[in-house]
């Protein structure tokens, strides 16, 4: 297949500068890909009502374990928040290109880190959090 028709078949989004930890975003995007966008979406959803924990891999240390069969994890909400908002955004992307809805799953994830700001008022000094997250979408 030729560099043009592969393109036609992916839907790209970004997040830029989302206020969440690169950290949590990571985390929540191994824990996403590779899955059904709609399964990804409920995954998410239950996150933000703190019904499934996401298994933390790499930024693990410290951390308790969580119910069932999974080892550390947390229940990052906002940044699962933020992240939902890059995969629906990404869904709506891969409809207007004219990708069929049911078949799409996430081909890609990562977050990279973004801008650091210091923070108005009354924490003048610190610095806040951001994140990049890219998340390509593909038919199969």
């Amino acid at each position: 297949m030729s560099e043009n028709t592969q393109e036609k078949m992916e839907a790209k989004a970004r997040g830029v500068n989302i206020g969440a930890s690169r950290k949590h975003c990571t985390e929540i995007c191994s824990f996403i890909k590779g899955d059904n966008v709609d399964k990804a979406i409920n995954k998410l959803e239950k996150v933000i009502d703190k019904e499934l924990a996401v298994p933390y891999t790499k930024y693990n240390s410290d951390l308790a374990h969580k119910k069932g069969d999974m080892d550390a994890g947390r229940y990052p909400v906002n940044a699962s928040k933020e992240v939902l908002k890059v995969v629906e955004n990404a869904k709506n992307n891969a409809v207007y290109n004219g990708m069929s809805d049911e078949n799409l799953f996430i081909a890609e994830c990562f977050a990279t880190m973004g801008n650091r700001y210091l923070t108005p008022k009354r924490n003048r000094g610190r610095k806040t959090k951001s994140a990049h997250v890219t998340i390509k979408l593909r038919e199969r």
